[in-house]
């Protein structure tokens, strides 16, 4: 029995990186009675067979577990969004973020194709989001890419990237490791939408001791983390900045003397990711009440 870390997941196959070399396993079938599988990002025990096969037989304690994409064992997310091409989301942004926080990952927004958006909108941007507590990253993947500074964040870390179809997840890897040509979709002119090129999760190596994930994008995603919609205020990070509330549960949308409205009016908090809780508050209320 040897110990490796799962680089990418096809189908029922694994492929499994133990020192220099890469085996191909299926997991075993007890995984399926306890109702659990291996995922990309999972240190494995595996029986070694012949021909560079072998079977998954133990999955070690995750550190973490990422529910879109399944990925586990993470210590940043670089969570790409852009301007225009595709169009900014920032509800879904939101989500994803609220999920991240409760995962307790690490997170860093990478505002990509910066040469498409106008001065202004990279600034409101950044505005909202520096607010919030988020360290941004800009990149311009076809004329002025931050290759040095990039490597020295992911140095020493395993990041995963995420975000919808199309931002330049995949042009971001390609600039990264070298003889590396991974497809770049494209956007498409009826739904502005990018078009996913990405089928798998899989993670590469982009120094001795640094790993990233390529994941496939997504446009919209549940929140069936979160049960309860009085624990959502915890995931707007920002929120716990300003706590002197007059009410120990309050929820900051109809309590009077809420210390996080006071912010928000003081320009403090974003009008758009206050806002975006507003409309996620209510969605995992109603979707709470209609579950009975």
């Amino acid at each position: 029995m040897v110990k490796g870390l799962i680089i990418k997941h096809l189908k029922e196959l694994y492929y499994v990186k133990i020192y220099n070399n890469i085996l191909i396993c299926k997991a075993r079938g007890n995984f399926r009675k306890k109702k659990i599988k291996p995922v990309v990002g999972d240190f494995v025990e595996v029986e070694v067979l012949e021909d560079n096969k072998g079977y998954i037989s133990k999955i070690f304690d995750r550190k973490n577990l990422l529910i879109r994409p399944e990925i586990s064992n993470i210590d940043q997310l670089f969570l790409f969004a852009t301007i225009r091409n595709p169009s900014l989301n920032l509800y879904t942004l939101d989500k994803y973020l609220s999920m991240c926080e409760y995962m307790n990952i690490e997170v860093v927004i990478v505002l990509s194709k910066v040469d498409l958006a106008m001065t202004d909108e990279i600034n409101n941007f950044k505005d909202i989001y520096t607010k919030a507590g988020y360290e941004i990253i800009e990149i311009d993947n076809l004329n002025n890419f931050p290759k040095e500074d990039i490597l020295k964040k992911l140095n020493g870390k395993i990041t995963a990237l995420s975000g919808a179809s199309g931002v330049g997840k995949s042009s971001m890897i390609n600039n990264l490791i070298k003889g590396l040509s991974i497809d770049v979709g494209s956007i498409s002119n009826k739904t502005k939408r990018g078009k996913n090129t990405t089928r798998h999760v899989e993670i590469f190596e982009v120094s001795k001791d640094g790993f990233i994930f390529d994941t496939p994008g997504f446009d919209s995603f549940d929140m069936n983390f979160i049960d309860d919609e009085n624990e959502l205020k915890k995931y707007f990070k920002e929120f716990n900045n300003f706590k002197d509330c007059k009410f120990n549960n309050c929820n900051h949308i109809n309590e009077p003397f809420c210390d996080v409205k006071n912010a928000l009016s003081n320009n403090l908090i974003s009008i758009s990711r206050y806002n975006n809780y507003c409309k996620l508050f209510y969605e995992l209320a109603n979707r709470r009440k209609n579950k009975w």
